[in-house]
């Protein structure tokens, strides 16, 4: 297979996901502010949780981003930004959740057991996929290894397999005598 000429080759830029990442978070502050303000002051506590679930939403919408991308690192720094800000504040509203006399002790317990599933479904989840992006990459080390290997050529492929090439019997083993000759 030939490379395209360098008239297909696609013109990229460097700079224009970082941009578009910043606008994200630009964006996703606008979002966390508002919903902080929104809700009325009594009520602080349900907006943290809303915040810190809408991060958790916003990893996982940055981390499907990463499909539509050929150098993915702005999507990926922003997924694992959004994944560790939605868990700190998922546990740190929960954690303080009684002492500004939201939650009680049970209540708190719950929610945090509740967090550390979410938490551990999600870690299982990334290292399996990390498992399979290795795999993957493994898979393309042999097939760029298959891909360098000149081809065999049709002529050489016809002349060794032509019914007028005689086959021959393999050599006798290097230590044993060789056998005699049959007669007809």
């Amino acid at each position: 297979m030939t490379a395209p000429s360098p008239a297909l080759q696609p013109v990229g830029n460097k700079w224009s996901g970082w941009v578009l990442t910043g606008l994200f978070l630009v964006v996703a502050a606008l979002v966390f502010a508002a919903i902080y303000l929104t809700i009325t002051a009594n009520s602080h506590y349900y907006a943290l949780i809303a915040i810190g679930i809408l991060a958790l939403i916003f990893a996982l919408g940055s981390y499907l981003a990463e499909s539509f991308s050929r150098d993915p690192t702005a999507q990926r720094s922003l997924a694992w930004g959004f994944f560790g800000m939605g868990f700190a504040v998922l546990f740190l509203t929960v954690g303080l959740g009684p002492t500004y006399g939201v939650l009680s002790t049970v209540d708190q317990l719950w929610g945090l057991a509740v967090i550390v599933v979410v938490l551990i479904i999600t870690i299982a989840l990334i290292a399996w996929r990390g498992r399979a992006v290795r795999a993957t990459a493994n898979q393309q080390v042999a097939r760029q290894a298959w891909r360098n290997e000149t081809p065999p050529s049709a002529f050489s492929y016809a002349t060794a397999n032509s019914p007028s090439v005689p086959t021959t019997s393999p050599p006798p083993p290097s230590g044993a005598p060789p056998s005699p000759p049959r007669s007809p």
